[in-house]
């Protein structure tokens, strides 16, 4: 019913950085068979978002190992994991 795709599973992601050194936000990307379906958004069991025809969220997640779950409003649910990596690694 639903495909993410940004990030794929086991992505190392880095936050941009704005021209001023202020980090920014990744945009995470997914897609749903009927795309006026809304899909709720949580990283880590945190809700973050909602969103219907236009499944892109930006966020910022801090350094480390994330779990993105997507659930959409007929109970479909999608699981991925991603790394964000800070800029020393």
């Amino acid at each position: 019913m639903m495909s993410l795709v940004y990030p794929s599973e086991g992505t190392g992601v880095y936050i941009p950085v704005d021209l001023d050194g202020t980090e920014s936000q990744v945009i995470f990307r997914a897609i749903h068979r009927d795309p006026d379906t809304a899909i709720f958004w949580h990283i880590d069991d945190q809700f973050v978002g909602e969103t219907a025809v236009f499944h892109q969220l930006a966020l910022n997640p801090g350094p480390g190992e994330h779990r993105l779950i997507l659930v959409d409003e007929n109970g479909n649910r999608l699981e991925r994991r991603f790394k964000v990596l800070s800029g020393q690694q």
